[in-house]
C-alpha cells in the first residue's frame, strides 16, 4: 500500500507557515483554494484557519490518505487552533471574519489528476492552487502541468509551490513547461529561517529532528514559488 500521504512532509510545514505569514491575506471571501497531493493536509487546514477563503478543497487519491485527511479535518474543526512558532501571533493578526465555519468551507476530495470526473463539481475553476514538494521525478511533470492548466482560473489564478532547494528531479522541466504555457514564475524566494522552525507543540528539538530532520539542517533551504499567467518576472529574493 502507498503510505506516502500518511506522513508529514517538511515542505508542507514550510507552506503552512507561508500561508499563515502572508498568503492568507490573498485568500479573500470570494477565493477558492485547492491543495494538490495534500497528504496530511496541513497547508489546506492552514488556509481554512487563517484565511477568509470561501472554499478550501484538500485533495489526494489513495483511500488511506483520504480517510486520514477526513480525520484531520474533523479534529481541526473540533479544535480550530494551530499553535507553533509564530502561529499564535498570526492567529491574532489574521482572525477569520468569514461567516462560514471551517467545517462548511473545507471539503476533502479523492481526486485523480487524469480523471476530470473527480475534479470539483460544476467545472469550478480554482483561484489559488497549493502544492508542496509534489515533483520528485520527471515523470510527474506532465500530470502536474495538466492539472494546473485544467483547474486554475484562467484570468487571475495563482499556483503557490514549495520545494527544497536540493535539485528535485523534474522541477526545472516543470517550470520550463509552465513557461511555455504562458506562466511566469514571478517569485522564487528562499523561505525565511523561521518557516523551518520546530513545529511541535512540546518544543522538543530531538523529537523534531527525528521526524523532520530534512528541514532542520543549517544548510537546509526551501524555495517559495509563485506562478502566474503572463506576468513580468520579479527579481528573485534567493539570487
Amino acid at each position: 500500500d502507498d503510505s506516502t500521504g500518511l506522513g508529514i512532509w517538511c515542505a508542507s510545514l514550510v507552506m503552512s507557515r507561508w500561508i499563515a505569514d502572508s498568503l492568507c491575506r490573498k485568500m479573500g471571501p470570494d477565493t477558492t483554494v485547492l491543495e494538490l497531493g495534500a497528504g496530511c493536509g496541513i497547508p489546506g487546514l492552514a488556509a481554512s484557519h487563517y484565511s477568509k477563503a470561501s472554499k478550501v478543497y484538500i485533495t489526494d487519491l489513495n483511500p488511506q490518505t483520504i480517510d486520514n485527511l477526513k480525520h484531520n479535518v474533523k479534529i481541526n474543526n473540533e479544535n480550530d487552533r494551530i499553535s507553533s512558532g509564530k502561529d499564535d501571533q498570526q492567529q491574532q493578526n489574521h482572525t477569520q471574519s468569514n461567516t462560514k465555519s471551517s467545517a462548511d468551507r473545507v471539503e476533502v476530495l479523492s481526486m485523480d489528476w487524469n480523471d476530470p470526473s473527480t475534479y470539483p463539481s460544476n467545472n469550478q475553476k480554482i483561484d489559488i492552487l497549493l502544492g508542496s514538494d509534489l515533483i520528485y521525478q520527471s515523470s510527474i511533470v506532465p500530470h502536474l502541468k495538466k492539472i494546473v492548466l485544467e483547474l486554475l482560473n484562467p484570468t487571475n489564478g495563482v499556483f503557490y509551490y514549495v520545494a527544497p532547494d536540493t535539485g528535485r528531479d523534474g522541477l526545472p522541466q516543470f517550470i520550463e513547461e509552465l513557461n511555455q504555457e504562458g506562466f511566469d514564475c514571478v517569485n522564487h524566494d528562499m523561505a525565511p529561517d523561521w518557516y523551518r522552525g520546530n513545529p511541535l507543540m512540546n518544543g522538543d528539538d530531538d523529537e523534531c529532528f527525528l521526524h523532520f530532520h530534512e528541514m532542520m539542517g543549517k544548510n537546509s533551504r526551501y524555495i517559495l514559488h509563485e506562478f502566474r499567467r503572463g506576468q513580468t518576472k520579479e527579481k528573485s529574493g534567493s539570487s
